[in-house]
């Protein structure tokens, strides 16, 4: 019997595998100090290629379980490359104590869902927190990666706006995890930190008018 059916043989999915080994050819070229306005051409390209392949997975209804399981673990594979980059880039202690915490968080709830998987067989699909996650990664490391490597192509003399950027990225990439993690809301909703003070907020107006 096949690992992989011909149903699951889609041109998403063909997609995901092609994305995972271009993050992993790019990071051999940045381990090797080599042509690296290119490798981070081509990690800025696979960040465009998970669009494309989610949007023709929904529009050609081409949706697979392999998919399903294929699209997170590239999504990790190719965040986990382009920020240990620009770590060794900028050799900030910051920058390096944010990227740690970013890739520890993707492990933690990648072995949360296997863990969840394995015991009850219920797959955890992506939350929209965790959607919006993947974007803002994706959208602060593709411009880091395009200013530094392809134009104008210098390290910033100034890092307090890369500073708010990656406080920003890390602080939703943590909260995005925090939702699976903590306990149910009273209403027996998953909800992170985030989304409880919101909730909390418009509540309590919502009880003073």
């Amino acid at each position: 019997m096949p690992i992989v059916s011909r149903r699951e043989i889609t041109v998403p999915n063909i997609l995901t595998l092609l994305r995972i080994i271009m993050a992993l050819v790019s990071a051999i070229f940045f381990m090797r100090g080599e042509r690296r306005a290119l490798a981070a051409s081509i990690l800025i390209v696979a960040s465009l290629l998970d669009y494309f392949d989610g949007w023709y997975a929904r529009k050609f209804h081409q949706t697979t379980r392999l998919g399903s399981h294929l699209d997170p673990f590239a999504d990790k594979v190719l965040i986990s490359v382009i920020f240990i980059a620009l770590s060794f880039t900028f050799r900030w202690n910051w920058f390096s104590f944010f990227v740690a915490v970013m890739l520890f968080r993707e492990v933690l709830i990648t072995v949360f869902r296997m863990r969840v998987r394995r015991k009850s067989g219920d797959f955890i699909p992506a939350s929209r927190l965790g959607k919006l996650k993947t974007t803002v990664q994706c959208v602060v490391g593709d411009s880091l990666l395009f200013y530094i490597f392809i134009h104008p192509g210098r390290q910033p003399s100034h890092n307090y706006f890369i500073f708010a950027l990656m406080m920003l990225t890390m602080f939703i990439t943590v909260d995005s995890g925090l939702r699976y993690l903590l306990p149910c809301c009273s209403d027996g909703k998953k909800r992170s930190a985030l989304e409880r003070l919101i909730q909390w907020i418009f509540g309590v107006r919502a009880r003073e008018v």
